[in-house]
């Protein structure tokens, strides 16, 4: 995605919208200047092309702000997890910006449920096949979900991209739906020798595309592009499912039978439930132990705190956004609450994410605009456990010289598996492998999350004898783990390796056990070892996974 120069300082209501480009909408005097600076670079950290890095200052001309105001609003992007800063100083998403784009790929009403359908489409038309979706604040489309046809020659438009609304099957198919007018003269650029630039012969061309209901488009975009599309509506989001091939291989026999497939997807589109896919921990496995309650993050401050930055502030609304896909209220004090601010303040955040597309009205309700959905999209699914914890992981190794593992629960099969060892820094440290799995009944890490889930679990389990320290009466077992419960982390020590000693925490997702951060010492170093800072440590960093990955607010 491009970047276009924003005058940062300039008052709102100018011509385009914080990030938007030249295709911007204006925006409503008073909708808070310090939030549009803050969408502002948020939108040019998130679409960054292949996620290269921002140097202050060069972001700073991008948007046509100031240095120092740029740095300061990064600063606190940084401290939201929302921007990261690299070795060099340099900018890019942060891991809870990831951790909310991987959130709305897999679970928003559209994005979470399309991905399966355009895989069908693209399969059954041997094409690419692309959803693409109309940003109204910036006046362009984007790739919201690609899939690719194999072969040699191949079309490739990755999620995140801008597209034109004037050329090439998807954007036509979406200017057939809004009508001439949505498309300024100077955006009428001639990408091949066929590209449409004239308005009369364009508007021609739309009428016939609406009276159709779909588009047909041969090297308008790409000269070695042929395409079919058909526009389609979802819960206020306007956009097109479209497959393309290349040109030399695709006959116009070829592009009217595809016709039938794409409007079929259009429809199946546009009939998706409003509620997303649950994929919830809790319908797969429930806890409802008492641990697990109180790790639940309610992420709203006490009625009437003001919650800390303007950033801040920010950062819980797209977190409330991405959490709700019913919406969320817009009227009274719920919002206020939800994201920290009294009601006037809330209204101005408000009013900036519906401008800037963040956010999108539904009714009496707000839910998930265009513009955050070109972010997740842009960003992809690059949020798993591994990726996202693994600077909280390196500095808990940093800090206590110990060997540093997570484990990850699947509540699906009753599983845990090592997924991430940092090696200790001490000359004698414990070497772990990842990949591993590791009994619920044994160790530190697993009687962790064991103390996390139902009693029913701890029924079912084979308690196998590792070693000669490992617990195998069922009574104990459970006594230790209402140990593990009230205070909040466990120990293992000689239970599944004889000369092992380890101390964990569970972390939740969304309130629900999802895995396990612990520390392994040599036995015969424990004299030696501060184990109460380690523990402590130990149970910080858990704390900060749980905040990490938590999407879904506690009640």
């Amino acid at each position: 995605m491009s970047a276009t120069k924003n005058t940062m300082g300039a008052a709102a209501g100018s011509d385009a919208a914080p990030g938007a480009g030249s295709g911007g909408r204006g925006q409503r005097a008073g909708a808070g200047a310090g939030n549009d600076r803050i969408v502002a670079t948020l939108n040019e950290v998130a679409c960054r092309p292949d996620g290269a890095p921002w140097g202050v200052r060069e972001l700073a001309e991008t948007l046509g702000g100031s240095r120092s105001t740029v740095n300061r609003i990064l600063q606190g992007l940084t401290e939201q997890g929302l921007a990261a800063r690299d070795a060099n100083g340099n900018y890019t998403a942060g891991q809870r910006l990831r951790v909310l784009a991987n959130r709305l790929l897999d679970r928003h009403p559209l994005l979470g449920s399309a991905r399966s359908i355009i895989d069908t489409l693209s399969r059954s038309c041997d094409a690419t096949a692309l959803l693409a979706l109309y940003d109204p604040s910036a006046g362009r489309c984007f790739v919201a979900i690609m899939t690719m046809a194999p072969g040699p020659v191949r079309y490739n438009l990755g999620p995140g991209t801008v597209i034109p609304l004037h050329a090439g099957a998807a954007g036509r198919a979406i200017l057939a739906e809004l009508g001439i007018d949505a498309v300024d003269e100077s955006a009428l650029t001639a990408f091949t020798e066929d590209t449409v630039t004239d308005r009369p012969g364009l508007e021609r061309i739309l009428a016939e595309d609406r009276a159709a209901g779909y588009t047909i488009s041969v090297g308008q975009h790409f000269a070695l592009a042929a395409g079919v599309a058909a526009p389609f509506r979802f819960g206020g989001l306007l956009g097109a499912v479209s497959v393309t091939r290349p040109r030399f291989d695709t006959t116009d026999d070829d592009l009217r039978r595809f016709v039938p497939q794409v409007q079929d997807t259009a429809r199946r589109l546009s009939a998706l439930p409003l509620v997303g896919p649950d994929h919830s921990r809790e319908k797969a496995f429930e806890s409802g132990s008492a641990a697990a309650s109180s790790a639940r993050l309610d992420r709203a401050p006490e009625p009437g705190s003001e919650g800390g930055s303007a950033v801040a502030r920010v950062e819980r609304l797209l977190t409330a956004l991405v959490a709700e896909s019913a919406g969320l209220e817009t009227t009274g004090r719920p919002l206020a609450r939800r994201i920290g601010a009294n009601p006037a303040t809330a209204t101005k955040l408000l009013g900036t994410a519906l401008e800037s597309g963040l956010a999108l009205r539904r009714g009496e309700r707000v839910v998930v605009g265009p513009r955050l959905l070109c972010w997740a999209a842009a960003l992809g699914a690059t949020a798993g456990v591994v990726s996202v914890t693994a600077h909280i992981v390196a500095a808990l190794a940093a800090d206590t010289g110990e060997t540093i593992g997570v484990a990850e629960f699947d509540s699906r099969s009753r599983h845990a598996q090592l997924t991430t060892v940092v090696p200790g820094s001490r000359p004698l440290h414990y070497g772990l492998a990842t990949g591993v799995e590791i009994p619920l009944h044994a160790g530190a890490a697993g009687k962790a999350i064991l103390a996390e889930l139902p009693g029913e679990v701890v029924d079912g389990l084979a308690l196998t004898q590792y070693t000669e320290r490992t617990v195998s009466n069922r009574a104990e077992l459970e006594d230790e783990l209402d140990c593990v419960r009230a205070r909040g982390w466990a120990t293992g020590d000689g239970e599944r390796i004889p000369d092992a000693f380890g101390i964990a925490a569970a972390y939740f997702v969304d309130g629900v056990v999802a895995g396990s951060v612990t520390a392994t010492i040599p036995r015969f170093r424990v004299p030696e070892v501060d184990i109460d800072s380690v523990t402590e440590k130990i149970v910080h960093a858990a704390r900060e996974i749980t905040t990490l990955l938590t999407v879904t607010l506690g009640t």
